[in-house]
């Protein structure tokens, strides 16, 4: 009887420490851009617009960034980023001709930041696709870097761990009484 007791006990646990086990999160990914990556355009357009998968979260600060810089490694990006939802769009003032670099990083709905980049050629240049090294001196300083800070929030793990304590105070609690109760018969 008291093997039957403790599997149960046992299997009860497992099912509670797994039943609150989160979904795995999953950083944003990012699903268009406006220019289009590889793309050439007319004209520099008026801003640039990123389109993700997830809420991007508006951290504050410099926790998102989104630079443009021209082929001579002018920045061409001006003013405050703007977050809605998933599109995070960022003004533009300047002129350029040629390949224009574009440099981001949000941070994700699970508090990760993602980066990446792309690029587009404005009528007159030559088109570019987009390339893991920069050309530019420059542009290593302009591209955005991690925030101190940031990374995995420790609320999830302590959460399961009051979890976990309480399933395991609970099991002990329920088999000590048993067994009490059947020693007392």
């Amino acid at each position: 009887m008291r093997i039957r007791t403790a599997a149960a006990a046992l299997a009860l646990a497992a099912v509670a420490v797994l039943g609150v086990a989160g979904p795995a999160s999953a950083h944003d990914q990012l699903l268009s851009t406006t220019p289009a990556d590889g793309s050439s355009v007319d004209a520099l357009p008026a801003e640039v617009t990123l389109t993700f998968n997830d809420t991007v979260t508006d951290a504050g600060g410099e926790a998102n960034q989104v630079r443009v810089l021209d082929a001579s490694c002018q920045v061409l990006d001006d003013g405050a980023l703007s977050i809605q939802d998933n599109v995070v769009s960022q003004a533009i003032s300047g002129s350029a001709t040629g390949p224009v670099h574009v440099l981001w990083r949000v941070v994700s709905r699970d508090g990760h930041p993602v980066s990446g980049e792309f690029t587009f050629t404005v009528a007159g240049g030559e088109a570019s696709a987009p390339q893991p090294s920069r050309t530019c001196d420059t542009a290593a300083s302009a591209a955005p870097a991690p925030t101190a800070g940031q990374g995995v929030t420790p609320l999830p793990w302590i959460i399961g761990g009051i979890v976990v304590v309480i399933v395991i105070a609970g099991v002990a609690y329920l088999l000590v009484t048993r067994s009490r109760r059947t020693d007392d018969h």
